[in-house]
């Protein structure tokens, strides 16, 4: 099996592409032969950003969505692991008449040129930026959907042109400078005045939004649209800026993807399919576990959560979850919906859940859908 079957195969099991690391365990491992005719050429993947608050109580309106607790969207249990791959036997390769010292030397540059192709191909700056991204628990996400032939914002926003590198590093400082900011006007004034460290900046343009992407050093996304109009309006509150312009990946939870069907309602049984990026039809929404709610809100990068507000919070969902016959016993177990502060919890072993609104209430159950 050669390298870029491997690939596939993988892609096909695991339904994602694999890790720098998973690779190079899978070439030690003799799972796939490389050669240098299999080394694929670097394909720019494009990501699309995330949208940013325009305003100190607007948010940037890349895209209707809808919150999870409004659309009754469905969950699905946690689904079983990807089957593990199976070692393929080494296969040779094409003996060479060279002498020992030069097919040695051949076969490092071969290694590395196919490390770096795959580097390039996989973790570039641009296809991080697919999945959920949230800039604090009472913002709504955005969303970008960059795997697919057609890369998206939110869902229903094609993404039209994609500038990357130094062309996007012009572009934004162009931008910058027409809102005559006295000591920013350049990228390196922006990081030292909002306390940033940029290593790349991505910019998305779809009909009529442009969204300018500064990926951060560790990790994080500035989001900026249009205008750059947050610049000049936080340039005076660190902490506000940082609340609202800074964005963190989100993991959509395994156990809430798939097709559900609403059942609070005889008449109303309505059914939807829940992606790995948060999407339902034209609706975006992220959930994040409620033991995590702390770490999102501080951009310090603290991961410790405030044990005894999440506590509280727990034992209400715990004893209205009671009131409708299930149980829950572990606040990782517990999630909540950005911006509705609704309480999400998978009950009756992932087949069911329940949505409490951020009042510890009833709202709705779905149930999975076979």
């Amino acid at each position: 099996m050669n390298q870029r079957d491997w690939v596939e195969y993988f892609e096909a099991i695991n339904g994602r592409k694999p890790t720098m690391q998973e690779f190079q365990e899978a070439r030690e491992k003799g799972e796939f032969v490389m050669e240098q005719k299999d080394v694929p050429a670097p394909t720019p993947v494009t990501p699309a950003p995330a949208s940013q608050e325009q305003a100190p109580t607007q948010e940037v309106a890349v895209a209707p969505s809808a919150p999870f607790s409004q659309e009754f969207t469905a969950f699905v249990p946690p689904q079983p692991s990807a089957k593990t791959l199976q070692p393929v036997p080494g296969q040779k390769g094409p003996k060479l008449s060279f002498n020992k010292p030069t097919k040695f030397g051949l076969a490092v540059v071969a290694i590395v040129t196919a490390i770096t192709l795959v580097w390039i191909f996989f973790f570039t700056g641009t296809q991080s930026l697919n999945g959920i991204w949230l800039s604090n628990t009472d913002s709504m996400p955005v969303v970008y959907e960059l795997n697919g032939k057609t890369k998206k914002v939110n869902t229903t926003l094609p993404i039209k042109k994609i500038i990357e590198g130094k062309e996007a590093e012009k572009e934004f400082v162009q931008k910058l400078s027409a809102l005559n900011l006295p000591n920013i006007q350049t990228l390196a004034d922006v990081d030292k005045k909002f306390h940033l460290k940029t290593k790349e900046v991505v910019i998305f343009k779809t009909d009529g939004l442009a969204l300018y992407n500064l990926l951060q050093s560790n990790g994080t996304n500035v989001i900026f649209s249009d205008d750059l109009d947050d610049l000049a309006y936080y340039k005076s509150n660190l902490s506000e800026f940082k609340k609202r312009a800074v964005f963190q990946k989100i993991e959509y939870p395994d156990v809430l993807v798939g097709k559900w069907k609403n059942v609070t309602n005889n008449d109303d049984h309505l059914v939807f399919q829940i992606t790995k990026n948060g999407a339902s039809n034209t609706d975006v929404t992220a959930i994040y576990p409620l033991v995590d709610t702390d770490r999102i809100n501080d951009k310090s990068g603290n991961s410790h959560s405030s044990d005894d507000k999440i506590n509280t919070e727990f034992k209400q969902v715990q004893k209205e979850i009671k009131n409708q016959g299930y149980t829950v016993n572990s606040a990782r177990e517990v999630y909540k919906e950005a911006y509705t502060n609704s309480y999400i919890v998978p009950v009756d072993g992932g087949k069911k859940v329940i949505v409490l609104d951020k009042d510890y209430n009833f709202k709705s159950m779905v149930e999975k859908v076979k």
